[in-house]
């Protein structure tokens, strides 16, 4: 595995530590194997941010979005970072030029999980004549004891650290009940993560790798016996955490190793060392029986409280995966999946839908013996509807929830489906080619196939996208590659807006999969009326498998719900008193559509907002609200279906829910900004305002899943009170990138 395929992620607190992480970016800087990216993570000090984001515009600077912590701030950088390897070191700790290569070199093996490095300790003063080799863990570094060669050890060692991105999202992050804070020594959060990692991965191995060095400061403040002791108890504390959470057995499988042969030895060796002349051996010898009395002194007069399900952020208890299912019932039955490990589904979630249209969600106990989705059926007991004439609701027209005869443009293709000649779909996407193939699959797949799609790569870091993209077919449709080096996905939709030369401009995501009558049902909605200029359409999951897949769908955050709707200025503008500007009920970015001479007369979307810029989001809200702003019709029609890869793990749930906060916090300011009756509105309506926001940021209690946690609230509350000044900030970045390419 090549390191420029590496994200490095640097965590930082400590504003007295600044100096520290320069240096430490300026060793990642001079590798030999430079990395893919960077990524500073900033935890909760403003002040630092501030800083780190002036003194590196090159970098990626980000805010902890989740609890204060190395483990929030670790979970953060892990989702946004954007490569498969993802490398820790710490804001005090300096590499090597060689220690990125070193490291990455291994991931060649397939079952190679993570790599640790070797840290040694730089010492501020003198090293203490009395220090233990064997405790140099207490300042977070290698000790006497590890393989002197590669070999495999069951964690990784947080200091300088390599884990595979898949690894750390299917272990669910890290533990943020674990890990140091800014008032507690607590560790042990990368064990426990590994051996959550090596319970879902047992074939795989955690290798130490001497080769890659990195020098970690030990201040003198760290030199002393009380530091020493009270570092050593909380280790103890920690482990009696991690036993909690993994069991006696994996929790001190190789503590217990330490203590029965590396202590002995090295209390002997220390012995002997007196008889040669060295009296601060028998000082060693006391360290070592005063730290192993320590750690067993915090782990036996800890209380480890089990925690509340999934209320950590890192270790949600699992939950049986749910199969989701979209089943036409004017389609031939297919066969179903097996579960993740192979097992079969003991339940299934299923959109009944009549040639595309939904008509009823049902959940679905099953035995193992389905095989396809008729057998589903058949375990719903007749409790299937079925109405041959596709009507969907006595309240909107036929043709917005579905296609009629006219929504067909050309003839058929190969195999019956048809494609639209006056239809454009456009999909934007970084560094994803695998999905994007996914994506790209399932548009030839419809029974209506756009003219042209648009692939825009945002800010690429590589020629795959370009390269699949090139040997890309689909009959009757072109298929064109668009490169946008400005990241942001406001950008990325403009650029290929561009470009486009046919009457309707669709959007979907790169990591989603359409459903076969998407397009047809989306394009028809524009040709029952002509007054709609802009579609949106429902998003379904593609997987259930985690508790965080399922925490999002049954919060609702992407199913707008199964009944076709239409907005406007007029007579469609329903009973919220914050309409047009909580846009969020009028649909997704992932599934949308626009009358291309309508979206070229608002102006696009918004650079300064959506997923690549400092506002991580928003850019959907703020289009949504322009339509209705000025003049146009929008209309949500169900029947237009995209299932969603939703996250799996909580660390990228996390993130995801803050940049849901922040997207909307720069969305409402954008609101404010461009129509100042807005805030006017607001605080009329202060009372419903803070009712939908409460329900946004303390969604209810799910049946049968454990309580949303607190820490995703949290997240969401802190993105939303952070958007106001990201979209400031944002908006004069984007102008001032604007003038530049206009020579002003």
């Amino acid at each position: 595995m090549s390191s420029a395929h590496t994200s490095v992620i640097v965590c930082a607190n400590s504003t007295q530590r600044y100096p520290q992480l320069i240096a430490a970016i300026d060793s990642v800087r001079a590798q030999t194997a430079p990395p893919g990216e960077i990524v500073v993570v900033i935890d909760h000090n403003p002040e630092l941010f501030t800083r780190a984001v002036r003194r590196f515009p090159d970098l990626v600077v980000v805010e902890n979005s989740g609890p204060a912590g190395l483990s929030g701030a670790r979970n953060t950088g892990a989702g946004t970072a954007r490569h498969d390897i993802l490398a820790f070191l710490d804001d005090d700790a300096e590499a090597d030029p060689v220690w990125l290569e070193a490291l990455t070199a291994h991931f060649a093996r397939p079952d190679v999980l993570g790599v640790s490095a070797f840290a040694e300790p730089r010492w501020a003063g003198d090293r203490p004549r009395w220090w233990p080799e064997e405790f140099d863990w207490v300042v977070g570094c290698s000790y006497r004891g590890l393989p002197s060669t590669v070999g495999p050890v069951r964690n990784v060692m947080g200091c300088a650290m390599a884990l595979r991105r898949d690894v750390i999202e299917s272990a669910g992050g890290f533990d943020t009940a674990l890990g140091r804070t800014r008032s507690g020594a607590a560790g042990c959060e990368e064990t426990e993560l590994c051996i959550r990692a090596a319970t879902r991965h047992p074939r795989g191995v955690f290798l130490h790798v001497p080769a890659a060095r990195v020098r970690h400061l030990v201040p003198d403040s760290r030199s002393t016996l009380g530091y020493f002791w009270s570092r050593c108890y909380a280790e103890g504390v920690s482990k009696r955490l991690v036993t909690r959470r993994a069991g006696i057995g994996a929790g001190l499988e190789s503590e217990s190793a330490y203590v029965r042969r590396t202590l002995p030895s090295a209390v002997a060796r220390n012995l002997a060392d007196v008889l040669r002349g060295d009296s601060f051996g028998a000082l060693r010898a006391a360290a070592i029986g005063i730290g192993l009395g320590a750690t067993a002194a915090g782990f036996l007069t800890t209380r480890a409280r089990p925690g509340t399900p999934g209320a950590t952020g890192s270790g949600p208890a699992p939950v049986p995966p749910v199969l989701p299912l979209v089943i036409d019932l004017a389609e031939a039955p297919r066969e179903i999946e097996t579960g993740p490990d192979h097992e079969p589904y003991t339940r299934a979630r299923c959109l009944i839908v009549d040639r595309g249209i939904p008509r009823a969600e049902h959940e679905v106990a099953l035995d193992g013996t389905e095989r396809t989705t008729a057998d589903v059926l058949a375990r719903l007991d007749g409790n299937v509807p079925r109405d041959a004439t596709g009507q969907a609701d006595g309240t909107v027209p036929r043709g917005v929830d579905g296609a009629d005869g006219n929504a067909i443009r050309g003839g058929p293709r190969a195999g019956g489906a048809c494609h639209r000649i006056d239809t454009t779909v456009a999909i934007a996407t970084r560094g994803r080619p695998e999905l994007l193939a996914e994506c790209l699959a399932s548009i030839a797949e419809g029974t209506v196939v756009p003219a042209r799609v648009i692939v825009v790569d945002n800010a690429r870091e590589d020629d795959r996208t370009e390269e699949l993209v090139a040997r890309s077919r689909i009959d009757g449709t072109t298929v064109d590659y668009v490169r946008e080096d400005r990241p942001g996905l406001a950008h990325a939709h403009n650029a290929a807006l561009q470009e486009v030369r046919t009457g309707i401009v669709a959007f979907t995501d790169d990591d989603v999969r359409v459903h076969s009558r998407w397009l047809e049902n989306l394009t028809g909605a524009f040709d029952a009326d002509p007054d709609i200029v802009c579609v949106t359409g429902l998003i379904a999951p593609r997987e259930l498998d985690t508790l965080p897949q399922q925490w999002v769908e049954g919060q609702g955050v992407y199913s707008k719900g199964l009944r076709p709707r239409v907005f406007d200025m007029t007579r469609h503008r329903g009973d919220d008193p914050m309409f047009p500007y909580a846009a969020g009920s009028f649909g997704s970015g992932a599934n949308m559509a626009f009358r291309t001479s309508f979206l070229d007369s608002i102006g696009g979307f918004d650079g300064a907002l959506g997923t690549g810029t400092v506002t991580r989001g928003g850019d959907d809200l703020a289009v949504f609200y322009d339509i209705i702003r000025h003049g146009g019709r929008l209309a949500y029609v169900p029947s237009a279906i995209v299932l969603h890869p939703h996250h799996r793990d909580l660390a990228s749930l996390r993130r995801q829910v803050y940049g849901y906060g922040a997207g909307l916090g720069a969305h409402l300011t954008r609101c404010v900004l461009n129509e100042p009756r807005a805030a006017v509105t607001m605080l009329r309506h202060h009372r419903a305002a803070t009712a939908r926001l409460s329900g946004i940021l303390r969604p209810p209690t799910v049946d049968g899943l454990p309580a949303y946690p607190r820490e995703l609230s949290r997240a969401q509350r802190s993105g939303l009170a952070s958007g106001p000044a990201r979209y400031l900030l944002s908006r004069y970045r984007t102008r001032r990138e604007t003038r530049r390419q206009a020579g002003v």
